[in-house]
């Protein structure tokens, strides 16, 4: 119910104009399949993890895990769940489509270790980063 709910919210935030919902039902749905299993894909390697090893945690085969990191079936809402707590991240996180915009896979191993190095570190460090990366965005962010 909650992925549902989820999709939905993200379905209606990407397409406004209610004309055009119809014709990109499709390619949405495929959209969000794809790119929840890139960002299982990042997180599991990111994790070191096998693809059988996440199966085992997620009580289904490996060919499941294949399957849902080709983006080829949509796990159930327990499964989903299992992949978030596995990876210690909200379930909101790991359905976030709104960064699908066209984001590699090299790209989301890479904001899956920053993301990781930074919830390793104390707030002082924290503080100096996050003052650090905004005088680096304000100068080179186009």
């Amino acid at each position: 119910m909650y992925f549902i709910a989820i999709y939905d919210l993200f379905y209606e935030i990407t397409f406004i104009d209610k004309q055009c919902i119809s014709r990109y039902k499709h390619n949405m749905k495929n959209d969000v399949r794809k790119y929840l299993g890139l960002k299982v894909r990042a997180m599991r390697e990111a994790a070191n993890m096998t693809q059988e090893e996440l199966a085992s945690v997620c009580d289904v085969s490996w060919r499941t895990i294949s399957n849902l990191e080709r983006g080829t079936v949509v796990p159930d809402l327990f499964m989903i769940y299992r992949i978030a707590q596995n990876f210690d991240v909200r379930i909101d996180e790991l359905l976030d489509y709104q960064i699908i915009n066209k984001k590699s896979l090299s790209r989301l191993k890479k904001e899956n270790k920053v993301i990781e190095k930074i919830k390793h570190i104390d707030d002082n460090l924290l503080d100096y980063i996050d003052e650090q990366l905004c005088l680096l965005l304000k100068h080179f962010n186009h």
